[in-house]
């Protein structure tokens, strides 16, 4: 069980990004990190040289991270990945079979780091746009059982989740091979945020 105050940091950076996505701000996956630092500051008083950014995954060659923050006296450590999928400048569609398969790969990543470090509590922070939320819904994709966890159920992610499905998406999220996991949805904001834009937390653990 998360504490409290770490569930009122996910909800303070929904709030943060309503607020700039409703003025139309200009955002990228840097916008969307910093933004999850000001929440965590915000509530859990994480101050800014308590977060190490960029840090070297230690059991995937020149791999980074991209949030770490050590284990302190009340807290085991954290480690984050974000993926923003925005609208592209050109209006143009998506690459979303790929941009699905680069989800896979972050959870990957926190899969291995979480094998080797168990009490690490490893997140993947996943805000998109419509384009990208409706792609994932739609059942034809398969994926609509990941984007849309109902809140405390778990995904086992496997070799068996990847078959039969498409060869980009495949290749794409098989890079460092098929980590097994348990994904579970813990926090997604219970409305749309302006300018239809969608938040899912998703926590990686070790299958039980």
């Amino acid at each position: 069980m998360h504490s409290e105050k770490l569930q009122s940091s996910f909800q303070k950076f929904g709030e943060l990004l309503d607020v700039r996505f409703s003025k139309g701000v200009f955002t990228t996956e840097d916008s969307v990190r910093y933004t999850f630092f000001d929440a965590l500051h915000s509530e859990l008083g994480t101050a800014p040289e308590d977060i190490i950014l960029e840090a070297p995954h230690p059991y995937i060659e020149r791999k980074k991270m991209d949030m770490l923050i050590p284990e302190m006296e009340d807290s085991p450590e954290m480690v984050c990945e974000f993926k923003f999928h925005g609208k592209l400048p050109s209006e143009q569609h998506q690459p979303r079979t790929q941009k699905a398969g680069e989800l896979f790969v972050d959870i990957s990543r926190l899969a291995i780091y979480k094998k080797k470090r168990q009490k690490t509590e490893c997140f993947l922070v996943y805000v998109t746009e419509f384009e990208m939320a409706n792609y994932l819904s739609n059942d034809a994709n398969r994926l609509d059982d990941f984007f849309n966890l109902l809140p405390d159920e778990t995904l086992r992610i496997n070799a068996e989740y990847f078959d039969n499905r498409p060869e980009t998406f495949t290749n794409t999220a098989g890079v460092y091979g098929i980590e097994e996991c348990d994904l579970s949805h813990i926090f997604s904001i219970s409305r749309d945020l302006q300018n239809k834009y969608f938040v899912r937390i998703f926590e990686i653990n070790q299958p039980r």
